[in-house]
């Protein structure tokens, strides 16, 4: 015979196992999300002189088509392999890995990497073609796929201006370099030289397109149009006559100017005065410059010189009462109008008034 306790185990054992069964989620297994980046994109070169300067951007999917951050990312691996003159492939050999965050050995300019081949110890040669190609890797060390390959001839340009200087003036930078005198490869320059100008808002980092919107023939260029009390960072690189693509030089020196508001309000006009009781009460036109700050007045003993300032901020009205002036006294008065950018740039004397106070 069962006993209780035995029966009661057994039922027990018997709605365990049915539990058990009932847990089991019925379906198709659900394959685990693929996390390998995507292809990297945007992917261009250039030579310039003797190096290649190497673009592109990073995925933003995984190969599951899914969102791909940046912290998903470590590295990129970059390969580079020489094209054959009579047809063949050479291998692709890796050449360098750049971090995908806070790189040491590229910049990250508008989201697009810029890697700088030099070549190694060997360099690359003159009149000969290369192929490149990159692919990205997770933090597992999971590779994407390759990217598409770039092919760079390393043309020979003109060796970089020299001697780039930039004068600041009012919203202009004046720009002036020294021509090259030869090819990077030491040959003579057979076609004039062209330049094209670069410019950014930080050190060593400019925008991709030249300011110029063709290439120039002289030794300057006036940068107009700026705004002033910034700081404008400047490279000119020099390139042959053969028409677009053009083959630009390596970069020239940099060369920072800050343009400033220089130039000075006219002088106040229509000076008069009137005695008081209180003193001698001056009163001229309002000045038309849409940034002017306000006027200064001077006073002298002397109509050619000496002349003394009385109000040590700029007015903002066109009347003054001088309540100084000494009886049995002739003294001569002027005012200045002065702007509001930084400088205060003040205008000349305006024509003077003799007031003889009794």
């Amino acid at each position: 015979m069962f006993t209780r306790g035995r029966v009661l185990f057994l039922g027990f054992l018997f709605l365990s196992s049915l539990l058990f069964l009932s847990c089991g989620r019925k379906g198709p297994p659900v394959p685990p999300e693929i996390k390998v980046p995507a292809a990297v994109e945007k992917v261009s070169a250039v030579s310039r002189g003797d190096r290649v300067y190497l673009s592109w951007a990073r995925p933003t999917k995984n190969l599951s088509d899914k969102p791909l951050s940046l912290q998903d990312l470590m590295e990129f691996e970059i390969f580079r392999r020489e094209v054959e003159r009579s047809g063949g492939e050479s291998s692709a050999v890796s050449i360098a890995k750049v971090k995908a965050a806070s790189p040491d050995n590229a910049r990250i300019i508008d989201g697009l990497y810029t890697y700088v081949d030099e070549g190694g110890p060997k360099g690359l040669a003159f009149d000969h073609q290369y192929a490149y190609h990159l692919r990205a890797l997770n933090f597992s060390r999971q590779a994407g796929p390759p990217s598409r390959e770039i092919l760079v001839t390393i043309y020979p340009s003109p060796l970089p201006p020299v001697g780039l200087k930039a004068e600041a003036g009012d919203g202009t930078v004046l720009l002036s370099w020294e021509a090259p005198r030869s090819r990077a490869d030491g040959r003579a320059l057979s076609r004039p030289v062209l330049y094209n100008i670069y410019r950014g808002k930080t050190p060593q980092s400019y925008d991709p397109e030249p300011i110029n919107p063709k290439p120039i023939t002289g030794f300057t260029y006036a940068d107009v149009g700026l705004a002033n009390d910034v700081g404008y960072y400047y490279v000119v690189r020099a390139l042959d006559d053969g028409g677009p693509p053009w083959h630009e030089s390596l970069e020239s020196n940099e060369a920072m100017a800050i343009p400033a508001h220089t130039t000075p309000p006219s002088p106040p006009r229509n000076l008069s005065f009137a005695l008081a009781p209180e003193g001698v009460r001056l009163a001229w036109d309002s000045s038309p410059e849409p940034d002017l700050l306000g006027y200064f007045v001077y006073r002298s003993l002397h109509p050619k010189g000496g002349y003394v300032r009385l109000n040590a901020t700029p007015l903002t009205t066109i009347t003054y009462l001088d309540q100084t002036a000494s009886s049995h006294t002739v003294y001569y008065y002027a005012v200045s109008a002065v702007d509001a950018s930084p400088r205060q740039n003040e205008s000349e004397l305006s024509e003077t008034v003799q007031v003889e106070v009794p």
